[in-house]
Formats: C-alpha cells, sequence, structure tokens
C-alpha cells in the first residue's frame, strides 16, 4: 500500500511538472524569434510562501548551456546528461537526482521543438522538489504502522477473548476431571459446553468414570467379601487351637482338633486357588499353553466324576450329541463345565436328572439342564456374583460362591458367553464359545478370545 501511495503521488508531481512545462513552453516561446520568457505564475514566483510546492523552470541549449531561468531560481539548476539526451532526441526526458545541498529533485527535460522550429535547439528544464512526496509517504508509513500496532493488538485481545471464552469449558472440564479422586469416582463431569466435541469430550470422561467406578466398586466388593470369606476359616483355625492349648488333651482330642484344622486349610486353599483361577481368567489368561481339545472328551470326563455322587441321590446324568473340537484352555474349560454340572446335581430333584448337550457347529458349546426347583426371579441377576449364595441358610461350607464367577470368566476369557437361560424345569445354562479359524487365543483381547474349529 505504501508503494502504491509513492507511486500515485510520483505519478501526480510527473503529471504537474507536464503540465507546467506545456504551459510554459507555450506562453514563453515567440512565433517568430528565438527570444524565450517564462510566464511567471503562482508555482514560479519568488519567495512563495510554501517553498515545498514551489516549481522551478530553465531554460538551456541543446549543448547543455543554460540560457534562462525563472525568477525563484538564484543559481543554476544542474540537469543530468541523460535527461538533456533523450529531450535533443525529441523525447520527454525524466530524471532524479540531488542538489548540491543534498536535497532530491525531480526534473523533466522538456524538448521545444514540441511548440515550434524556433526554438528546436532548446530545452526546457522544469523541476520540483521531492520532499512533500517523501514526507507524505512517511506520514503514511507511520500512520500505517499506529494503525497496524491498533489492529493487531484489537486482534490479539478479541483473539485472546474468544480463545477464552471457546476453551472455558476445557478449563471447566478439566477442574472437574481433577477435583474426583479415589473416594469420588461417583460424581461426573456437569461443564457446560455447546461445542459437540466438548460435549462428546465430556460423555467420553463420563462414561470412563463410569467405568472405573464400577470397576473400583467391584474391586472393594471383591476385596471385602474375599477377606471376610478368609476370615471365616481363619477364625475357626484360631478357635481350635485356642480350645486346644486351654489344657492338656489325649492324643485322639488332639487328633479330632488337627482334624477339623485340616478341613479349614483344605478350604482355605480351594478359596486361594478359585480366587487365582478368577484373576487368571479374568485376564484372559489359562493356567497352561492353549490347545485343540475335543468338547465332548472334556465334558465325558466331568460327567463321569459326578455319575457317582448323582445316582447316590437318585439322579441320571447324561451326555448328549456328538464331538466338537475347539481351542483353548484346557483346565479352565474343564473347570467351568465342572462347575456348571456341579450346581445342577447339587440341586437336582429326584426322580430326574441333569442333561449335559455338546453344541456342534460354527458356535460350539455346552448347555447343561436339570430337573430341579429351579431359580427364583429375584435371585437370577446376582447368579454371577462372587460369592452370592441363593439361600442364605445354605453352609458356608458349602463351596465360596465363586462357581459361577469363574465359570463366566473361563467362558469371556474364550471369547464367549455364559447364560443362565431360564427354568425348564429346572435351570438352564448355556455355555458358548465363539470359532475364529486362524488365530492364536494368547493374542485375543480379553473381549475378543477366539476358539476355533478343526
Amino acid at each position: 500500500m505504501v508503494l502504491s501511495l509513492r507511486s500515485l503521488l510520483r505519478r501526480q508531481l510527473d503529471a504537474t511538472l507536464l503540465r507546467i512545462a506545456e504551459t510554459e513552453a507555450t506562453a514563453g516561446a515567440a512565433a517568430t524569434s528565438s527570444d524565450f520568457q517564462f510566464h511567471e505564475g503562482v508555482l514560479l514566483s519568488a519567495g512563495a510562501a510554501a517553498p515545498e510546492l514551489t516549481r522551478y523552470a530553465q531554460l538551456w541549449t541543446s549543448d547543455g548551456e543554460a540560457l534562462v531561468r525563472s525568477q525563484n531560481l538564484t543559481s543554476e539548476l544542474p540537469l543530468p546528461a541523460q535527461a538533456l539526451e533523450d529531450a535533443r532526441a525529441g523525447r520527454l526526458g525524466w530524471v532524479t537526482h540531488r542538489l548540491g545541498d543534498g536535497r532530491r529533485l525531480r526534473s523533466l527535460a522538456y524538448p521545444l521543438s514540441f511548440v515550434g522550429e524556433a526554438h528546436g535547439h532548446h530545452v526546457l528544464q522544469v523541476a520540483a522538489l521531492t520532499a512533500p512526496v517523501e514526507a507524505t509517504v512517511a506520514q503514511f508509513t507511520g500512520l500505517m504502522a499506529v494503525l497496524a500496532l491498533l489492529l493487531i493488538a484489537t486482534a490479539y485481545l478479541m483473539g485472546w477473548r474468544v480463545a477464552e471464552t471457546a476453551l472455558l469449558p476445557t478449563r471447566e472440564i478439566t477442574a472437574q476431571a481433577e477435583a474426583v479422586g479415589a473416594g469420588s469416582l461417583a460424581a461426573r463431569i456437569t461443564a457446560h459446553a455447546d461445542v459437540a466435541e466438548f460435549r462428546r469430550l465430556v460423555e467420553v470422561l463420563n462414561a470412563m468414570l463410569a467405568r472405573l467406578d464400577a470397576a473400583f466398586r467391584s474391586q472393594q466388593r471383591f476385596t471385602a467379601d474375599a477377606s471376610h470369606e478368609l476370615r471365616g476359616p481363619l477364625n475357626v483355625l484360631r478357635g481350635e487351637i485356642d480350645v486346644a492349648l486351654k489344657r492338656p488333651r489325649g492324643a485322639e482330642e488332639y487328633q479330632e482338633v488337627l482334624a477339623r484344622c485340616r478341613d479349614e486349610v483344605v478350604r482355605l486353599s480351594l478359596l486361594a486357588s478359585d480366587l487365582l483361577l478368577l484373576a487368571r481368567a479374568e485376564a484372559g489368561r489359562g493356567p497352561e499353553t492353549p490347545e485343540n481339545i475335543d468338547l465332548h472328551e472334556l465334558a465325558a470326563s466331568v460327567v463321569d466324576r459326578y455319575r457317582a455322587a448323582s445316582s447316590a441321590r437318585g439322579l441320571t446324568l447324561s451326555l448328549e450329541d456328538g464331538h466338537q473340537s475347539v481351542r483353548g484352555y484346557g483346565d479352565l474349560l474343564e473347570r467351568a463345565i465342572r462347575n456348571l454340572v456341579e450346581n445342577a446335581v447339587k440341586y437336582a430333584a429326584a426322580p430326574g436328572g441333569v442333561t449335559v448337550r455338546v453344541m456342534t457347529g460354527p458356535a460350539p458349546g455346552i448347555e447343561v439342564r436339570d430337573t430341579g426347583p429351579g431359580i427364583p426371579a429375584d435371585q437370577a441377576e446376582h447368579l454371577f456374583d462372587r460369592f452370592y449364595r441363593g439361600n442364605p441358610a445354605r453352609p458356608r461350607t458349602e463351596g465360596s460362591g465363586l462357581g459361577l464367577a469363574i465359570a463366566r470368566a473361563a467362558a469371556e476369557a474364550h471369547g464367549g458367553t455364559l447364560e443362565y437361560l431360564g427354568n425348564d424345569p429346572g435351570a438352564v445354562f448355556r455355555l458358548s464359545l465363539r470359532p475364529a479359524p486362524g488365530r492364536d487365543l494368547r493374542r485375543a483381547t480379553s473381549d475378543e478370545r477366539l476358539v476355533t474349529n478343526d
């Protein structure tokens, strides 16, 4: 913009010099003689009130000899050779040069041959100081600089204000997220966010907090339940030992105490084993390397183990359907099936029995059903909770309450599910596995564990 203004002012100055030259050339040249007299006007008057606006004129011969100058000139103006050469060639000679005192001058060498043959050997020089143009450009440059600074400052303030307003939800979200501690995971972020991205961020953070809260509460319940379950056998052990140490006893009494202590130690060992197995199953890791497993053979071994117990209760225990090969952790799947069959045998009513069916095809699995009274509706939602026992009067020695939790974790570790399908007439459970050929179970994620058909 500054360069455009400078160019415009210079063109205007050149136009003014050209009009003065044409006017002076017409008025000063005699029609039939070589005499020349300047038309002294306002711009060429001596002692003008605005010297910077004064224009100067001088008459030269084509040989470079000064002849006549305007009255406002007290000394001869220099005329660069190039301008004189252009005028001799019949062209307008434009040049910017300096005076002896350093001032810049814009000069026009105007050939008088343009106005008559009598002055064909004369050149008219019209000049003006460029200081006004330079001063105007400098002032404009300063003004533009000030305006630019003001605009930058205004833009900065407006941008800062807009950014502050736009990022206000971020600060609110950050402050509320930082305020959430281990003891306040139930809190949720309520920052006001009009922008869709911020709303989505709040939703994601709240969903994450919900998952953390659920996991934290589950861990608290697990820790409390595990502590309670471990405390029972330990209290029994301590009580038995304290009673035995109160007075001397015979060998037979000590044997009875040791036998009861051994039962509690076995219970502790089984509980610890169940807890370790549950932790491994929930982490998607089995106790050994995954291998090809025949579901029918695995179910048959479990059925054989519980056949005597079911016969003693007047129940029939049957295995249906053919062979189905899957890839997985044998001990983990065997434990899941064993827990389902054990529960079915325990609660089935005679005459009747338990049916174990191997599901074949693209969705392999195990289905276990019994002829018991079924599961009450109010207990169904808690079936897979850790340490849950449906019958409060049931003795604490009858299992750890981890059987179905372990079975479900085992199913999920293989990419499958364990579902309670309802009562028909007794409880029906289905362990479903997801086949995915060509992938290693150890590399599957916890929610995408793979079981492949052979």
